[in-house]
């Protein structure tokens, strides 16, 4: 039995070596084995784990998960055991059960194909190795894919395509979320190219989901490699994936012969790609059916979120006559003054965290997703600075700023507001960034952020540094913290451009910082949020308080405005920005003084100092 040779490779690695450390591991070491990974492995399990070692037969977390209540190590399951894990209580209907293959001329003559279909037939109770159709998930109705690796490793055959384009069809013509589950998902070597072209006939079946702006959600366990994450399931809006899972086009063991260099520990791993930017996050098993609810719901077309409907109706405080420069940087700059992910936390209920920007990486200087901003679904972006000490620099990336991208878009096709908290000294001004592309990143997110039909509210939080900032600030409503600062054009790069010494650098360039009342008197900035006595890091939860109930009051507003007008009139008012109007033609008088000032009072002292040298 396979089970039997498993577990003794299994027990000769711990005895040689340390406990395998997660299901990566322990695939590879069976790969190495050329042992033959059909579900049959799993049943190993059935007394102790296979990584710990720990008894674990009636562990109720084993029994109903199939995970290991010490090492949290995630065995696998067959489809419908899936499916009973996120369905509510007998809602699942099936759909396409008896579809089969018609056995085309390109493996007809396989003789061993047919038979061991039959046996997998026999062996799993399924007619292919993929399971669709209709189920509530928290009381959501969602269209559903599994696949099952016990039937021939859930490859894709032309059955498996069928079946699944089906059934993204269904979804995109009824509005129905869909929900995609893949473990497997490699060619089907028996069927030929016929195999390969099931990627095609599935993208396009997933393009006319996207086409209907409807929700697609994956999720990938282990292993997940091969046509299907190559096709659809890396389509999707959300992509999470249960700890440890295997993830690639290729199999661990054709990565290894293919690599001239030994791989990391976690290579293929989730956790890699969740570092690589490629996946939104890795979700327990035991949390799955809560998380996915809440996706669901979030961007489920027309959900009206958990208000009352009741708007706050707290009125705007009034704002002193700003404090002196001197005091709003000590204060905007305290190592304790709340972050975005602060504000967050504070603020948001149910938020799911999307991370990475598909492409190269998963900038934290930007941190986004979704959730319920005081009853409102809403996408929420901000920038994250570190919270150590004030001459810590806190940039922008491009992979941020594509991050954020992602985010706009997914609010844009789902009719959802979007809210950004900006706090970032800047674009990052070094090579890495240039050659990822910088400049593409801010203009792009610039033109996104323009045209989106749905509300948008940006508040400045803490430094509001150039085009960095700039590029998560075009909104229809523009908020400001009291005691935060707005640098529209770098001051620093100017200043430096005229003085040498890095003191006199720092100190013109702070002179030339924008407060939160000449923000508002230039119209850069439409209302000032009073911050606790102090400064916000006196009282978070006030500052929080404060915060989220003046950008919930500016959305209830927008929210009457149709989309057509909401754009319009984005468009009208940064086309406008810098014409002449009484506030902006004093505080450009303001800003000259200053510079004039500034210019000509360092200029006499390093004249009198070369002077006295000669």
């Amino acid at each position: 039995m396979p089970a039997i040779v498993v577990e003794c490779v299994a027990g000769k690695q711990r005895a040689r070596s340390a406990p395998l450390r997660n299901l990566s591991e322990l695939l590879v070491h069976l790969l190495r084995k050329g042992t033959t990974l059909d579900r049959s492995y799993v049943s190993v399990a059935r007394d102790h784990c296979l990584v710990c070692e720990r008894a674990i037969g009636e562990a109720p977390l084993y029994v109903k998960y199939r995970v290991c209540p010490e090492c949290r190590f995630h065995y696998s399951l067959t489809a419908r055991e899936r499916i009973d894990l996120v369905a509510d209580a007998g809602s699942f209907k099936e759909s396409n059960r008896f579809i089969k293959s018609l056995h085309p001329l390109s493996f007809s003559n396989r003789g061993s194909y047919p038979r061991r279909l039959s046996q997998d037939q026999a062996r799993t109770g399924l007619t292919e190795a993929v399971v669709t159709g209709s189920c509530t998930i928290n009381g959501i109705r969602t269209m559903i894919v599994v696949l099952d690796f016990g039937f021939m490793g859930g490859s894709m055959g032309s059955v498996v395509g069928e079946k699944v384009a089906l059934t993204f069809e269904e979804a995109a013509k009824s509005s129905v979320p869909l929900l995609a589950m893949v473990s497997g998902g490699g060619a089907r070597i028996q069927e030929g190219v016929l195999s390969l072209m099931q990627m095609a006939k599935t993208v396009t079946a997933a393009n006319r989901l996207r086409d209907k702006r409807v929700p697609f959600v994956v999720v990938l366990s282990n292993p997940a490699t091969g046509h299907a994450y190559a096709s659809f399931a890396n389509l999707a809006d959300l992509i999470v994936a249960e700890p440890g899972t295997l993830i690639g086009l290729v199999p661990m063991k054709t990565l290894r012969q293919a690599s001239r260099k030994p791989l990391p520990p976690d290579a293929h791993t989730a956790e890699a790609h969740v570092k690589l930017g490629l996946l939104d996050g890795i979700v327990d098993r035991e949390e799955m059916k809560e998380k996915l609810g809440t996706i669901l719901g979030l961007l489920s077309p027309g959900n009206a979120g958990r208000s009352n409907g009741k708007v706050p109706s707290e009125d705007p405080l009034d704002v002193a006559e700003a404090a002196d420069t001197a005091r709003v940087l000590e204060t905007v700059h305290h190592p304790r003054r709340p972050t975005a992910q602060d504000y967050i936390r504070s603020t948001v209920d149910d938020f799911i965290e999307v991370r990475g920007d598909r492409v190269s990486g998963d900038d934290r200087s930007v941190v986004g997703g979704l959730g319920y901003l005081l009853g409102k679904p809403v996408v929420i972006i901000g920038q994250e600075r570190t919270n150590t000490h004030p001459g810590d620099l806190f940039h922008t990336y491009p992979e941020g700023l594509r991050k954020a991208r992602r985010l706009i878009d997914l609010a844009a096709r789902f009719k959802l507001p979007v809210v950004t908290l900006i706090d970032t000294q800047g674009a990052h001004p070094g090579l890495e960034s240039e050659e990822q592309g910088v400049g593409n990143a801010i203009a792009t997110t610039l033109s996104l952020m323009a045209g989106v039909p749905t509300p948008i509210v940006s508040a400045v939080v803490g430094e509001g540094g150039n085009e960095g900032a700039l590029a998560l600030g075009i909104s229809d409503s523009i908020l400001m913290q009291e005691y935060a600062v707005y640098s529209p054009i770098p001051p620093a790069e100017a200043v430096s451009r005229i003085y040498g010494n890095a003191r006199i650098q720092q100190e013109r360039s702070d002179a030339m910082t924008l407060m939160a009342h000449e923000c508002k008197a230039l119209g850069i900035v439409d209302e000032i949020v009073p911050e606790p006595e102090g400064g916000a890091h006196t009282n978070p939860e006030d500052a929080a308080r404060r915060l989220g109930t003046a950008i919930r009051r500016q959305l209830s507003a927008l929210e009457k405005v149709s989309s057509k007008k909401l754009t319009e009139s984005r468009y009208k008012k940064f086309r406008n920005m810098g014409e002449d109007s009484r506030h902006a033609k004093a505080a450009m008088r303001r800003e000259v003084s200053l510079l004039q000032h500034i210019v000509a009072k360092p200029k006499r002292g390093r004249g009198k100092k070369q002077a006295s040298r000669a």
